[in-house]
């Protein structure tokens, strides 16, 4: 039997604390002195991809393709965490609340982009069947986009309520250019 298995029948179970920390790169001291510091309370630093995600029913759903795909390439390791004080529990809410801002933000110049596309269409005369189609493919495009982020947002932020009005606007401005794109019906004029 080899020494790791034998420890790990002779011992209990060990919880961890994962310490995530972000400090500048200047002066490199800090860096370097929080580095010894946690080398010397025992810590280890693998050389793995770290992330954080909530802990919930659709995640855990989700993982075992995602831990089977993993496991294929090298090793992993999962944890379930809880913060040690609110005080961490509530840095760790403001860092996903400044993502999905993020995301928010990049979604709504998408928005504007496809506003500013319909507008430069109608001042070109580019008013087409075929352009019609292409921007309800963008506009499904941003919608997919949309959903994305709502399903893995937890917090609710104000983004959902401003990309559900912008996407509203983008509705609305789509079927006025798809209206002006239907070719206009001569009638028969009567005598």
């Amino acid at each position: 039997m080899d020494f790791r298995r034998f420890l790990l029948k002779r011992t209990k179970p060990v919880s961890w604390i994962i310490l995530s920390y972000d400090v500048p790169d200047e002066p490199s001291r800090i860096r370097v002195r929080l580095w010894r510091q946690l080398k010397g309370m025992g810590a280890l630093y693998p050389p793995f991809s770290f992330c954080i995600v909530p802990d919930s029913p659709d995640v855990q759903s989700r993982l075992g393709e995602l831990v089977s795909t993993v496991k294929s390439y090298g090793p992993l390791t999962l944890f379930k965490a809880k913060a040690l004080s609110r005080k961490y529990l509530e840095t760790t809410y403001s860092l996903f609340e400044e993502d999905f801002e993020k995301e928010y933000r990049e979604l709504h110049e998408e928005c504007e982009e496809f506003l500013d596309e319909i507008k430069n269409n109608i001042t070109t005369g580019n008013i087409t069947p075929t352009e019609v189609s292409e921007l309800e493919e963008l506009l499904h495009g941003l919608e997919r986009w949309y959903s994305k982020i709502r399903r893995k947002d937890f917090i609710s932020t104000s983004g959902p309520l401003v990309a559900e009005k912008l996407l509203n606007r983008c509705h609305r401005s789509l079927l006025s250019f798809s209206e002006r794109a239907q070719p206009k019906r001569v009638g028969k004029v009567s005598r």
